[in-house]
């Protein structure tokens, strides 16, 4: 029973979207001094589903010490790099963000 409730919850919501073939990675930093809810809560809840849904892809969460803004980076296929700052939004903004720009 426990098991059919977490797999229904990483299966829908925001964030349970396979995206492009064309992303190769994607890098959110988050600093361990920083207060960041936002950020926090989409590593916690839409991050685990954007990884679900996407196996293949590589998502790397960086935590260093030192105070530094929140950032999400996305490379493409084509060498390209988009990164954008998650200072003050909310989880769900962040999560809509990012799919805007991946599709």
């Amino acid at each position: 029973m426990r098991i059919e409730r977490i797999l229904s919850k990483l299966e829908t919501g925001l964030g349970a979207t396979r995206l492009s073939p064309s992303i190769r990675s994607v890098t959110l930093t988050l600093s361990q001094r920083t207060r960041a809810p936002g950020a926090r809560h989409f590593w916690r809840e839409n991050l685990r589903r954007i990884q679900y849904a996407n196996p293949n892809l590589p998502i790397e969460v960086v935590y260093p010490r030192e105070p530094c803004m929140p950032k999400l980076e996305i490379k493409f296929a084509n060498s390209a790099v988009e990164s954008f700052s998650i200072s003050g939004m909310r989880s769900d903004e962040i999560c809509r963000k990012l799919l805007e720009k991946t599709t």
